[in-house]
């Protein structure tokens, strides 16, 4: 498939594979096409070395590479390199992996895997708006109500694994759904900012209430403080 060209992107991406072959070709023309700075890596060692001495955002991670290898460079990139993004192009990645932030089933198609990478690049993009703040319940949306970034203290809360956590939206995590949320969050964008109290469902179904604090920075980035009245996790 021919993916639309757009406009160069300053995200610097470290592709990475099992070997040389078509596939990481294949793929390493998509994200050029799309406009990204693409280094590739064929081999363990290569990609050791690349980590190591090139300059990157983002590595990613693709299919031919096994889940021990994923989880080892994956761990290794957070180490060295705590603000850079982990995306995984495997249906499975994030399971069982906490240092991926994203992952992607490549098989989905070229649409799927520019949609994943745009929505990590959004949560990079969150970070540094936050900061070192994971003991913080701070949670960052886009206008269409998808989190683009949470904190671990959020995460824990809520009973998911971050990766989880961001392939949801608003509505799904509100008590009352889009009824609830919407018009909730259609007043606070039109206003810039909102403060109020509201009740989650944790993973297990157990409800949990925060009262919020929530702003629309200047750059459009959507942020949200939350202070729980109930903290425990549900058995």
């Amino acid at each position: 498939m021919e993916t639309p060209r757009m406009n160069p992107s300053a995200t610097r991406l470290l592709l990475c594979s099992r070997d040389n072959g078509s596939v990481l070709a294949m793929q390493a023309q998509v994200f050029q096409g799309s406009g990204y700075s693409v280094t590739t890596a064929a081999s363990n060692a290569e990609i050791q070395e690349r980590i190591e001495n090139t300059d990157f955002d983002v590595i990613i991670l693709n299919h031919t590479l096994s889940f021990s290898d994923r989880k080892l460079l994956a761990r290794k990139v957070k180490s060295q390199k705590p603000a850079n993004g982990v995306l995984v192009l495997h249906h499975s990645g994030s399971l069982g992996n906490p240092y991926v932030d994203l992952a992607v089933d490549s098989r989905s198609g070229v649409n799927a895997t520019l949609h994943a990478l745009q929505r990590l690049e959004g949560m990079l993009h969150a970070r540094r708006h936050i900061g070192d703040s994971n003991d913080k319940y701070i949670v960052v949306a886009d206008r269409h109500r998808n989190y683009s970034y949470v904190t671990d203290a959020v995460c824990d809360l809520l009973g998911y694994d971050r990766a989880m956590l961001l392939e949801l939206r608003i509505d799904d995590i509100v008590a009352g759904s889009t009824p609830v949320a919407e018009p909730l969050f259609e007043d606070f964008v039109a206003e810039g900012r909102q403060t109020g109290r509201i009740i989650l469902r944790h993973r297990s179904g157990k409800l949990v209430t925060v009262n919020y604090s929530a702003v629309v920075e200047a750059d459009g980035c959507l942020i949200a403080h939350w202070e729980p009245l109930e903290t425990g996790s549900a058995d």
